[in-house]
C-alpha cells in the first residue's frame, strides 16, 4: 500500500513540487495525497465547466466590456468571433499559449478565498480597462467561473 502511495505522489506531482511541500512546509505522505486529491477534483470540475458551459459571456457595456468565465477566456472562436481584444484574467490558473500569443492578457493571479484583499488590484485593473475603453476595443473580464473575482474587479470598474 506505501509503495502504491509513494508511486502516486511521484507520478503527479514534479520533483520540484514535492520538495517544496515537503521541505519548507513538512507535508506528510498523507497531507501529498490529499492534496493531489485536491488537485484532481479542482481538474475535474474545471473540465466538467468547460464541457457544460456554451453559452456567451454576459455583456456589461455594448461593444466593449465582457464578464466571463475560465471557459470563455479559453475558447479561441468565440473570442474572436465577439472581436474580443483584450483579456482580463482575475484567476489563479494562467490561460493556454494560443490565448496569451493572440490576445492582450492581463493575469492578475487572485486565489478564490474570501480573505483575499482583492481591492488591492482595482487601481491595475480599472487602468487597465480604461485603456481599453479609450481605445475602444472589448475586453473580457473573468475568473475561474465567473462569480466572485471577476464580478468583483468589473464592480469596482463601474463604480470608478
Amino acid at each position: 500500500m506505501t509503495t502504491n502511495k509513494n508511486q502516486l505522489i511521484t507520478e503527479y506531482l514534479d520533483q520540484w513540487t514535492r520538495d517544496y511541500l515537503r521541505d519548507k512546509n513538512q507535508a506528510t505522505n498523507e497531507e501529498l495525497l490529499y492534496f493531489i486529491e485536491f488537485m484532481q477534483l479542482r481538474d475535474k470540475k474545471t473540465h466538467s465547466i468547460a464541457n457544460f458551459n456554451s453559452s456567451n459571456p454576459s455583456i456589461v457595456i455594448d461593444d466593449f466590456l465582457y464578464h466571463g468565465d475560465i471557459w470563455h477566456a479559453g475558447n479561441f472562436k468565440l473570442l474572436k468571433d465577439l472581436g474580443i481584444q483584450h483579456i482580463l484574467n482575475v484567476s489563479d490558473t494562467s490561460l493556454k499559449e494560443e490565448i496569451t500569443t493572440n490576445f492582450n492578457v492581463l493575469w492578475v493571479s487572485i486565489g478564490d478565498h474570501p480573505r483575499v484583499n482583492i481591492s488591492q488590484h482595482f487601481e491595475k485593473t480599472n487602468d487597465f480597462l480604461f485603456s481599453c475603453k479609450v481605445k475602444n476595443e472589448k475586453v473580457l473580464v473573468h475568473c475561474e467561473m465567473g462569480i466572485s473575482r471577476s464580478s468583483s474587479i468589473v464592480l469596482a470598474y463601474l463604480m470608478k
